[in-house]
Protein backbone atom coordinates (compact mmCIF):
# COMPACT_ATOMS: atom_id res chain seq x y z
CA UNK A 1 0.00 0.00 0.00
CA UNK A 2 3.25 1.79 -0.33
CA UNK A 3 2.85 4.81 -3.20
CA UNK A 4 5.14 7.07 -4.74
CA UNK A 5 3.67 9.72 -2.87
CA UNK A 6 4.86 8.68 0.49
CA UNK A 7 7.85 10.27 1.45
CA UNK A 8 10.07 10.11 4.85
CA UNK A 9 9.26 12.87 6.90
CA UNK A 10 12.73 13.17 8.22
CA UNK A 11 13.77 13.71 4.13
CA UNK A 12 11.49 16.80 4.18
CA UNK A 13 11.97 18.36 7.55
CA UNK A 14 16.19 18.48 6.29
CA UNK A 15 15.80 19.13 2.90
CA UNK A 16 13.03 22.57 3.91
CA UNK A 17 16.10 23.09 6.72
CA UNK A 18 18.86 22.86 4.08
CA UNK A 19 16.66 25.57 1.62
CA UNK A 20 16.63 28.15 4.13
CA UNK A 21 20.01 27.83 5.69
CA UNK A 22 20.40 31.49 5.80
CA UNK A 23 17.02 31.89 7.96
CA UNK A 24 18.32 29.11 10.07
CA UNK A 25 21.21 30.30 11.01
CA UNK A 26 20.36 33.93 11.40
CA UNK A 27 17.93 32.28 14.08
CA UNK A 28 20.47 30.29 15.76
CA UNK A 29 22.70 33.42 15.92
CA UNK A 30 19.56 35.55 17.42
CA UNK A 31 19.17 33.03 20.02
CA UNK A 32 22.88 33.01 20.86
CA UNK A 33 23.21 36.64 20.86
CA UNK A 34 20.37 36.52 23.46
CA UNK A 35 22.01 34.51 25.60
CA UNK A 36 25.28 36.20 25.77
CA UNK A 37 23.02 39.80 26.87
CA UNK A 38 21.74 37.78 29.41
CA UNK A 39 24.95 36.44 30.68
CA UNK A 40 26.72 39.66 30.17
CA UNK A 41 23.78 41.75 32.58
CA UNK A 42 24.69 39.03 34.98
CA UNK A 43 28.21 38.96 35.15
CA UNK A 44 27.54 43.34 35.46
CA UNK A 45 25.49 42.98 38.12
CA UNK A 46 27.79 40.17 40.19
CA UNK A 47 30.68 42.47 39.61
CA UNK A 48 29.09 45.63 40.97
CA UNK A 49 28.03 44.37 43.59
CA UNK A 50 31.47 43.00 44.38
CA UNK A 51 32.44 46.60 43.89
CA UNK A 52 30.11 48.04 46.15
CA UNK A 53 31.24 45.75 48.91
CA UNK A 54 34.97 46.79 48.09
CA UNK A 55 33.98 50.53 48.50
CA UNK A 56 32.51 49.83 51.76
CA UNK A 57 35.38 47.86 53.17
CA UNK A 58 37.62 50.75 51.61
CA UNK A 59 35.82 53.30 53.44
CA UNK A 60 36.30 51.31 57.00
CA UNK A 61 39.92 50.60 56.42
CA UNK A 62 40.17 54.58 56.01
CA UNK A 63 38.27 55.43 58.98
CA UNK A 64 40.59 52.49 60.83
CA UNK A 65 43.53 54.57 60.01
CA UNK A 66 42.21 57.85 60.82
CA UNK A 67 41.77 56.71 64.10
CA UNK A 68 45.52 54.76 64.28
CA UNK A 69 46.30 57.80 63.35
CA UNK A 70 45.00 60.38 65.93
CA UNK A 71 46.05 57.90 68.55
CA UNK A 72 49.44 57.54 67.33
CA UNK A 73 49.72 61.24 67.46
CA UNK A 74 48.06 61.48 71.02
CA UNK A 75 50.79 58.85 72.33
CA UNK A 76 53.39 60.58 70.89
CA UNK A 77 52.58 64.14 72.45
CA UNK A 78 55.63 65.41 74.03
CA UNK A 79 53.43 66.36 77.34
CA UNK A 80 52.34 63.05 77.51
CA UNK A 81 55.82 61.77 77.05
CA UNK A 82 57.61 64.07 79.56
CA UNK A 83 54.65 62.64 81.97
CA UNK A 84 55.27 59.24 81.64
CA UNK A 85 59.17 59.59 81.91
CA UNK A 86 58.44 61.79 85.46
CA UNK A 87 56.32 59.25 87.40
CA UNK A 88 57.14 55.69 85.72
CA UNK A 89 60.64 56.06 85.18
CA UNK A 90 61.72 58.67 88.03
CA UNK A 91 63.37 61.06 85.70
CA UNK A 92 64.00 64.81 85.99
CA UNK A 93 65.39 67.21 83.86
CA UNK A 94 68.98 68.08 84.42
CA UNK A 95 70.12 71.31 85.74
CA UNK A 96 71.82 73.94 83.47
CA UNK A 97 75.01 73.33 84.41
CA UNK A 98 75.10 70.00 83.99
CA UNK A 99 73.47 69.49 80.18
CA UNK A 100 76.46 69.05 77.37
CA UNK A 101 75.89 69.73 74.35
CA UNK A 102 77.06 67.62 71.53
CA UNK A 103 77.99 68.30 68.01
CA UNK A 104 78.27 66.24 64.95
CA UNK A 105 81.53 66.81 62.66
Amino acid sequence: MTTKSETNLSKVIFKDLFSHFWLVLLVISVLFSAIAVIYSAHQNRLLIGHWEELREERDKLKLQARHLLLEEMSLAEHSRIETLATLKLKMKRPATGKEIAVSSK
